[in-house]
C-alpha cells in the first residue's frame, strides 16, 4: 500500500471521526427571546402557536398587523382575543387602544416585560426580579420555584395548582392595591424566611374593562416553545389561553423584533431537511478532498536573478579612456569642472577665495583653447578632486 493511499484512507477516517462526534454532540440552542411564529429556539412561538392552532375551538392565527390596522378589519367588528407576547414598550397611544378594544367587548391577554406606560395606567405598580439575568446561571444547577394559579370560577378547573418554573424566567412581579380592581391568576411563590410563610407575587392580572378583559402577564418567556415542551409549562399556557377560546384568537406578531434565530444561517433550508443537510455535507466533503488532492500547485525550482550591475562607472572611465587617447586634455579637463561646478552648485557650499581663482584659472585653461599638457592637466584634475572632498 502506498504512501499516498494511506494518506488518503486516514484522512477520510478523520473525516468520518469528526462527522460522527458532530452527529452525537447536543444540538446548541440559542437563548435569545425572540417570540417570532418561525423561530423554533427555546424563547420562539412556533411550536406554541402549532399547539394553539390545534387546541383553540375558534380558530388560531398570527398577524402581522398593528392594533391601528385591525380596528379597520371587517372580521374585526366581532368581539375577538389578542394575544401580545413581546419586550418592547408600549407608548401611551397604543395603551389606549388596547384598552378601547378592551372595553368594546375584546379579550387582551398582554405578556410584557415593558410595564412602565401600561401599570401607570392600571394605577399598579411592579417589581423587578433581581435573579432574571440568564449570565450569572449558565451552567449552574438551580432549583425551581412554583408558580400557584388561582382557582377559575368559569373554566373548567375549579381549583388551585403549583406549576413548577425557573423564577429567573420572571422578569417583574406585579404589585396590586385595594383601590384598583383585578383579579390574580398566576403568581409566584416565595419562601420568607423571617416570617417562615410563603409568599405570593402575582405575575397575571385579570382587569375587566367594559366588556372584555385585559390579562396582563409580567413574564412574556412564559409564552414561549420552552414552556410548552417543559414539565407542567403547558398546564400554566393552557389555563391562561382558557380565557381567550371564547373568541377567535389573533397572535400579533407586530410588536415583536421579526428576528427568528433559526434563520441565522445563509445554510439554513439545507440544513433544515435531513437529506439535503447530508447532501451538503458530502458537497463539502468533496470540495476538500478536491483541494487537498487536484488543487495542489507543482513545485518549479525559481531561477536565482542577480542583482542589476551598476554600469556607471565603467561608463565613465570609458568616455575617459577615448579623451585619453585623443589627447584631448582640454575636453576631459572641461568635463571634470562641469562636475565640480555643479556639485557646488547642488550642495550650496561657499568655497575660499584662492578656490575660487583656481576654477577661474582652470575655466580659461579648458575653454581657452590652450594645448594642455599632461602634467598640467593632472594637476587640476588633483586640484578639483581635493575641492570636491572638501565640499
Amino acid at each position: 500500500m502506498s504512501n499516498r493511499t494511506k494518506f488518503i484512507i486516514g484522512i477520510l477516517l478523520l473525516l468520518g471521526i469528526v462527522f460522527a462526534i458532530e452527529y452525537r454532540t447536543t444540538r446548541k440552542f440559542v437563548w435569545i427571546p425572540t417570540y417570532s411564529h418561525t423561530d423554533a429556539q427555546p424563547f420562539g412561538c412556533m411550536l406554541f402557536d402549532s399547539v394553539m392552532q390545534a387546541s383553540m375551538p375558534h380558530g388560531y392565527t398570527v398577524t402581522k398587523k398593528t392594533i391601528w390596522q385591525l380596528k379597520r378589519d371587517s372580521v374585526f367588528k366581532k368581539p375577538q382575543s389578542l394575544l401580545i407576547a413581546t419586550e418592547d414598550d408600549f407608548d401611551k397611544h397604543e395603551v389606549a387602544e388596547i384598552l378601547g378594544l378592551v372595553e368594546r367587548g375584546h379579550t387582551v391577554l398582554l405578556a410584557t416585560s415593558s410595564l412602565y406606560s401600561i401599570v401607570d395606567t392600571l394605577q399598579i405598580d411592579y417589581d423587578y426580579n433581581s435573579r432574571f439575568d440568564f449570565s450569572k446561571i449558565s451552567g449552574k444547577n438551580i432549583q425551581k420555584s412554583n408558580l400557584w394559579l388561582s382557582p377559575d370560577s368559569a373554566g373548567y378547573r375549579r381549583r388551585s395548582m403549583y406549576v413548577p418554573v425557573y423564577s429567573q424566567m420572571i422578569n417583574y412581579t406585579l404589585e396590586t392595591n385595594d383601590s384598583v380592581a383585578c383579579d390574580p391568576l398566576v403568581s409566584l411563590l416565595i419562601y420568607n424566611n423571617e416570617t417562615n410563610e410563603m409568599e405570593h407575587f402575582p405575575v397575571a392580572l385579570s382587569f375587566k374593562r367594559g366588556k372584555g378583559e385585559l390579562i396582563l402577564v409580567s413574564a412574556p418567556l412564559l409564552m414561549t416553545n420552552y414552556m410548552t415542551v417543559t414539565g407542567q409549562g403547558h398546564l400554566l399556557q393552557a389555563r391562561l389561553m382558557d380565557r381567550l377560546k371564547a373568541h377567535p384568537v389573533i397572535r400579533m406578531e407586530s410588536y415583536v423584533d421579526q428576528v427568528a434565530q433559526t434563520e441565522s444561517s445563509s445554510f439554513y433550508v439545507f440544513l433544515k431537511q435531513p437529506p439535503l443537510r447530508w447532501a451538503l455535507y458530502l458537497t463539502l466533503l468533496a470540495v476538500l478532498l478536491f483541494c487537498i488532492f487536484t488543487a495542489r500547485r507543482r513545485q518549479r525550482v525559481i531561477p536565482v536573478v542577480q542583482k542589476p550591475q551598476n554600469m556607471n562607472l565603467e561608463f565613465v572611465r570609458l568616455i575617459g579612456s577615448l579623451y585619453w587617447q585623443q589627447h584631448d586634455n582640454a575636453g576631459l579637463l572641461s568635463k571634470k569642472l562641469a562636475y565640480a561646478t555643479e556639485e557646488i552648485r547642488r550642495q550650496n557650499v561657499a568655497i575660499s577665495a584662492e578656490d575660487t581663482e583656481l576654477l577661474a584659472e582652470i575655466r580659461e585653461y579648458a575653454y581657452g583653447g590652450y594645448d594642455i599638457p599632461d602634467k598640467t592637466l593632472k594637476y587640476y584634475i588633483n586640484e578639483l578632486n581635493r575641492i570636491l572632498q572638501s565640499l
